[in-house]
This record gives C-alpha cells, structure tokens and sequence, in this order.
C-alpha cells in the first residue's frame, strides 16, 4: 500500500505527528511520525534525520505487544513505514498520566526525592497537558476525591488501573533484556465509551536505565547504585545536551529491543 497524504484531509499536526483522515473507514485515522523532537514543553526542538522511522517502529512493536497482552489500545497496524493506522477518538482525555517507579528527572526538584528511590507500588501522577503551563500535575488528594465521589470519577479510576498494568507488561518486558523501566508518560481517550491508550510509546515516553551489573538487587529502597543511570536509553539524552546524532543512537537502540518482544 502506497498512502497519498496529499490527497487525505489533515486533522491536527502536532510536534511529533501528523493525523490524517482515513477516506476509507471514517471509524479509524492514519498517524504519520516525523523526524521532529522537542523538550522543555516545546521550548527546545530539533530535527533528526531518520528519527520519524524509529520512533515508527518502536510504537509499532509495543502496541503490537500490548494489544497481544489484551490491553486496550487505539493501534489497528502499520500498513507502510513511519505510519500507523489507529482507532478514531471519540473523545481525547487532556491529560498526562505518569507513573514512576525509579525516582527521577523533575520529581528530584518538586518531589524533594533522592534519585533512584524505588517506588513499590507504583507512583502514579496526572498532569494537564498545557505548555505555557508547563503540565502541572493535578493534586493527588483530589484525584482521590474525584475517584471516589465525582461524575466521571470512573475513568481517572481506569486511567490510573490502566497505567499500572502496562507499566508491569513493559517492566517485564524490558527485564528481559537487563533494563529497568524508571518512568513512562501515557496518553488516553475515549473510544466507543471505553477508556482506550492512544498517542504513541517511543523513546520520548519513557525512561530506560541498563542494569549496572548482571543480577542487580531492585528491591532495595535505592537502586540507583545497581543501575547505568548514564547508560540512559532515552529522552534524557536530548534534553541533557548530547549530538543529535547519539540521540538517534540510542532511540535505534530502543527499536532494536522491542522489536524483540
């Protein structure tokens, strides 16, 4: 299959995708990735040759992954390189759901936490995705509240279920591979009434720390001395200042990894 982009209607484009209108099947959008990456809520942006492939691949293998684990995902398929087709909302959540089980990155700064504390159970945080706003993260005794005595509560219920089983489905997934899992940021909406994952899983989405040596204990409080906190696999790399082209590296990495699952 060859798409001809130039002939679809154009929905949105945001810093990382552009979605597309399927003329086929109104129930469903073709996502095109582009070679774009950003940090500091878009306030730092680059281009990377090649990046849109990669990022391609690596959201392909992990929804192909979570939708055989039966979690509940936008993802239909990849009908050609750098594009997925994906179920069409009915309603997008504006949210950011974060969950944590290393301490690191801003939650060192707000949080007050030691790098590397390890969170069992998971930490799970909400935050309304607003740039100029910076994210801000919604109280979590008001998520609670919300849960337990709001309309709609429900679905901050199924948010917050849903991001703690997919974080222990790709912990263990990367395990096997002797990488730790830190930190992911996930996206939902509403599809056919359902709580549903959207938007993509790349190497901007999470954080990826190697083990430091072959069987670390991570049952401590601090983990950070049995981890490669330097050996980092993702985002962090971007923002830390490193060459584009390492950047690229080790997102190639990732995509050489899950397309093991």
């Amino acid at each position: 299959m060859v798409l001809n982009f130039k002939a679809m209607d154009k929905i949105i484009e945001g810093k990382t995708k552009v979605i597309y209108a399927n003329p086929d099947d109104p129930k469903t959008v073709y996502m095109l990735f582009k070679n774009d990456i950003t940090a500091g809520d878009g306030a730092k942006h680059d281009v990377i040759e090649g990046k849109a492939l990669v990022d391609w691949k690596t959201n392909r293998d992990i929804f192909e992954y979570l939708n055989s684990k039966g979690v509940r995902t936008h993802y239909v398929e990849s009908p050609e390189e750098k594009v997925s087709l994906v179920k069409k909302l009915d309603f997008k959540i504006n949210l950011e759901v974060v969950t944590r089980r290393v301490a690191a990155g801003s939650i060192l700064q707000w949080g007050g936490m030691e790098e590397g504390k390890r969170f069992d159970p998971l930490v799970t945080q909400f935050h309304y995705k607003d740039d100029p706003l910076h994210d801000p993260m919604l109280d979590d005794g008001y998520v609670d509240y919300i849960i337990r005595a709001k309309e709609g509560g429900e679905v901050f219920a199924e948010m917050r279920r849903m991001n703690d089983e997919i974080f222990h489905v790709l912990e263990e997934a990367f395990a096997r591979f002797s990488i730790q899992l830190v930190d992911f940021k996930l996206e939902y909406g509403l599809i056919n009434g359902e709580v549903t994952l959207i938007d993509e899983v790349t190497g901007g989405s999470f954080r990826l720390w190697p083990y430091a040596k072959k069987n670390p204990n991570l049952h401590q409080e601090n983990i950070l001395g049995e981890l490669d906190a330097q050996g980092r696999l993702d985002k962090d790399t971007y923002r830390q200042g490193e060459d584009l082209s390492q950047v690229r590296s080790k997102f190639e990495q990732i995509a050489r990894i899950t397309e093991r699952f």
